[in-house]
């Protein structure tokens, strides 16, 4: 995940050969009075699964879905040399999921940060992380490292959480970095235009939901209008589907400012 282009590139592959939006990411936090609290974030590929499954029962190797790997092999003379057996994955993005559970090393030592797990259930294909924050100020820490590390993107700032006022910034928006990941790729106009129309064909299901829980709060009011509160108030659950046609035209994002009681 270190490079958002190959991220994209990936995506869009295993998306065209499975033909659904098959990637769904769900950022959760739990928020305390005090600023303490806990943090995940999951990649769920669970949906793939039916289909990995049926590759392998067709005497299909997982490895395929690795890009850039030949099938057969010419030397010489015409000759055919059957390639070399490959360890069979577990992970179908080609090590997507181990570079996004991977995150004990960046975090080690920052401050205000404990309770480092890293989510690798290669059996439900869910690779993530989540870890416990002291405070406002350690969790934004965190996500700044995490950000530069795994997404190659500057994110200084991403929650405020004060008394009544909780806010979720634009920064460190996953659904918007794939989106000009895609734009960076394209051949010009005409070939952003083509790609973008097979984003929307391909990718139009894929979700970015966010979960926002106030154990010692009630939200009052959200500004974001994909914003669903449920849990008698305490939780606020914002479904967003960054390639959908209709949330591009209304420009839906992560950013919500929530009032509380």
């Amino acid at each position: 995940m270190k490079n958002l282009k190959s991220l994209f590139l990936l995506v869009l592959t295993i998306s065209v050969t499975t033909l659904t939006g098959c990637l769904h990411i769900i950022e959760e936090a739990t928020f305390r009075n005090n600023g303490s609290g806990t943090y995940k974030m999951t990649l769920d590929m669970s949906e793939m699964k039916g289909m990995m499954d049926m590759f392998k029962g067709m005497g299909g190797d997982s490895t395929a879905m690795n890009l850039g790997g030949d099938s057969t092999s010419i030397q010489g003379e015409g000759d055919y040399t059957p390639p070399a057996e490959a360890a069979p994955t577990e992970d179908p993005m080609g090590g997507l999921g181990d570079q996004m559970s991977s995150v004990s090393s960046t975090l080690q030592g920052v401050q205000g940060i404990t309770s480092v797990v890293e989510i690798k259930d290669t059996t439900n294909l869910n690779f993530g992380y989540s870890f416990d924050f002291a405070d406002m100020a350690a969790l934004n820490r965190a996500l700044k490292i995490i950000n530069k590390d795994k997404y190659e993107t500057k994110v200084e700032e991403v929650f405020r959480f004060k008394g009544k006022s909780f806010e979720r910034l634009s920064t460190g928006d996953l659904g918007e970095e794939m989106k000009k990941a895609m734009m960076a790729n394209g051949g010009g106009d005409e070939g952003e235009e083509s790609s973008m129309d097979m984003v929307k064909m391909f990718l139009a299901d894929m979700s970015y939901k966010q979960v926002y829980h106030f154990p010692d709060r009630v939200v009052k009011k959200s500004d974001n209008k994909q914003g669903e509160i449920s849990d008698n108030g305490h939780t606020l659950t914002i479904n967003l589907k960054p390639f959908n046609e209709e949330q591009m035209k209304s420009k839906a994002g992560v950013a919500a400012k929530v009032k509380l009681k």
